[in-house]
């Protein structure tokens, strides 16, 4: 039979769960029998002292009783000692389909990765295009300008500082409110391990996307 995807460790815990069910089982008889054995002990123990005040036979069903008990205790004390060799045989069955199993998990998520670290790849390799795109629109927009800023000195009009400016080149902080287009080490490492930056949720919200 071909087992379906995740079969293996419902079959494997479904026997965990049955042996420690029984476990319980034998716990509480266990106690229930541990007491009355004490009280069997007990009414023995007053059962003798009569015997010897009153002079009277021993009470032989007393003595049956709580050998029967005991003998329940011993046998339900092997059982619980066999427990765990029961439970080690039953999942030696299926020691192979589970390595297999976890197996072709790991292989499953190694493709995933590779294909995800690919596309990430591209999206980086996209995003130092887009920088570079950037650079080369700021250099010319401030060269084509810089003609401009010599009529604006002339004239005692003051220069547009905007290009010199440009986007902020930042990685450690973020160095006002806005969603910037500049990754911080903080957004990162927020993002590798699982959370959206705050920032970044806004800017969705905000534009729809």
């Amino acid at each position: 039979m071909v087992l379906l995807k995740g079969d293996i460790i419902k079959k494997v815990n479904g026997v965990k769960a049955k042996i420690e069910k029984k476990k319980n089982e034998l716990i509480e008889k266990r106690t229930l029998l541990l007491r009355e054995q004490d009280m069997l002990r007990s009414a023995i123990e007053d059962d003798f002292q009569r015997q010897i005040m009153e002079e009277v036979p021993p009470d032989k069903k007393l003595k049956n009783e709580y050998n029967k008990v005991t003998s329940e205790l011993e046998h339900l004390e092997l059982q619980l000692a066999s427990l765990d060799g029961i439970l080690s045989k039953e999942l030696e069955k299926y020691k192979g389909d589970v390595v297999k199993e976890s197996d072709k998990v790991v292989s499953d998520y190694k493709q995933l990765e590779k294909k995800m670290h690919d596309d990430l790849k591209r999206i980086k390799l996209q995003y130092f295009e887009k920088l570079i795109e950037y650079n080369q629109a700021n250099l010319k927009a401030r060269k084509q300008y810089s003609v401009h800023g010599e009529v604006l000195d002339s004239l005692g009009l003051k220069r547009h500082g905007a290009l010199e400016k440009g986007i902020s080149f930042n990685t450690t902080q973020l160095w006002n409110a806005d969603y910037q287009g500049m990754f911080t080490m903080e957004e990162l490492r927020e993002a590798y391990h699982g959370k959206m930056p705050y920032r970044a949720i806004q800017f969705k919200k905000e534009n729809n996307l």
